[in-house]
């Protein structure tokens, strides 16, 4: 398929497993680009290998390699050996660049006199070995092998996309020069936006009264996500405001902290204000975010993250960590509360704040107007178009 994009992102967009921050910012984007695209993902529980599927009418996707999840073998790990395996493959399938979307599976792919050019996205500054899974992987070997193994992508790979500045100057100062581009992901206005009816439809649904301030976190349920701190933060604002206003807690998501998570919010008398929704299908989100009143994001380590795009262009204003790109989308005041130090009394505090403004929905989600996928899509196909010719 000359001219076409080949992007290499470790998920299964059939079975949408693992999905996180790469693989959202795939599905959104790459329909608004403006060249044919080849998904070289993972085969996840049996999705049939090298067998195309079509996405949309300019994505397809191709499982190139097996793997089970969840499984105690890390992804990382299983990615890499999948696309070594399947390099010759995918270099010969007629692809024209790749589009690669974690720094490992990258590797594969950088060096050969058969390599193809390579667009690198970076989707955080962070070192993702410090908050790795398997605590057997969380050691200074191999976080300083990940340094070096995104030192080579810098200096190899034929361009880089920063998701926010602190990872463009990372970026430029470990070797890219000025073959860098900022973009900030990309979020869906069409389907994320303001919709008074959706809300009234959902927090009906959710049993939400009219009357109560509705508090929403979606996101993986892992330590590195501090919803333990949201928990204790709306049990310490419950005790600040007594009965000056109600409130209610959606959690959308499912991890491995949840046992813990349900007995800290018994423990904190939270049965009736705290609801575990589990992982809601991403068609149903936007529901989700216009019935919220605010959304909270307390992790300790972000990129860019969708939730909070979705979020503010869905009108809903954010409390988050000031970490990663957070406090390029988030402004205090404006759309939302950034928060220095997250503690349960800092998320009790912004609550309140909250609880007493009354942001407009179209306003927030202005904000976010120029991380449409309309817009990303044309400064994709602008990159794109330096190394391969519509």
């Amino acid at each position: 398929m000359p001219g076409a994009i080949g992007v290499i992102c470790p998920t299964d967009f059939i079975k949408r497993l693992p999905f996180g921050g790469a693989s959202g910012f795939i599905q959104n984007a790459l329909s608004a680009i403006n060249y044919p695209i080849v998904i070289f993902g993972a085969g996840v529980n049996g999705t049939p290998l090298w067998t195309p599927q079509l996405l949309c009418d300019n994505v397809e996707f191709v499982a190139t390699y097996a793997h089970l999840f969840p499984s105690r073998y890390p992804l990382r790990l299983r990615s890499l050996q999948g696309y070594l395996s399947s390099r010759r493959r995918i270099l010969k399938s007629g692809v024209s660049l790749l589009y690669v979307h974690s720094p490992e599976c990258a590797l594969p792919f950088l060096f050969g006199d058969d390599r193809l050019p390579v667009v690198f996205h970076q989707h955080g500054s962070g070192n993702p070995v410090t908050s790795a899974k398997y605590s057997w992987a969380r050691n200074r070997s191999l976080e300083q092998l990940f340094d070096q193994i995104h030192r080579t992508i810098y200096r190899r790979a034929d361009w880089i996309i920063a998701i926010d500045r602190l990872c463009q100057d990372q970026v430029v100062e470990n070797g890219a020069g000025n073959k860098v581009n900022l973009i900030m992901n990309a979020v869906d206005r069409g389907r994320f936006r303001p919709d008074p009816e959706s809300r009234a439809i959902m927090r009906g649904a959710t049993g939400c009264c009219d009357d109560e301030l509705v508090i929403l976190f979606v996101g993986r349920l892992e330590e590195i996500k501090q919803v333990d701190r949201l928990i204790k933060g709306v049990a310490e604002f419950r005790r600040k405001i007594r009965e000056k206003c109600r409130v209610r807690l959606l959690i959308a998501g499912d991890g491995t902290c949840l046992p813990a998570l349900v007995q800290l919010r018994d423990t904190c008398g939270l049965a009736d204000v705290v609801s575990f929704l589990g992982k809601v299908p991403h068609d149903r989100l936007p529901g989700y975010y216009n019935a919220a009143d605010v959304l909270v994001l307390p992790s300790r380590m972000e990129g860019v993250p969708m939730v909070v795009l979705e979020s503010l262009a869905c009108g809903t204003p954010v409390i988050a960590a000031t970490v990663g790109g957070i406090p390029e989308l988030v402004r205090n005041g404006e759309n939302g509360i950034l928060l220095d130090q997250v503690t349960p009394e800092s998320i009790a505090t912004a609550l309140a704040d909250i609880s007493v403004q009354a942001p407009q929905p179209v306003t927030i989600s202005a904000t976010v107007a120029r991380w449409g996928t309309v817009e990303v899509g044309a400064e994709l196909s602008t990159i794109f178009s330096k190394f391969v010719g519509l």
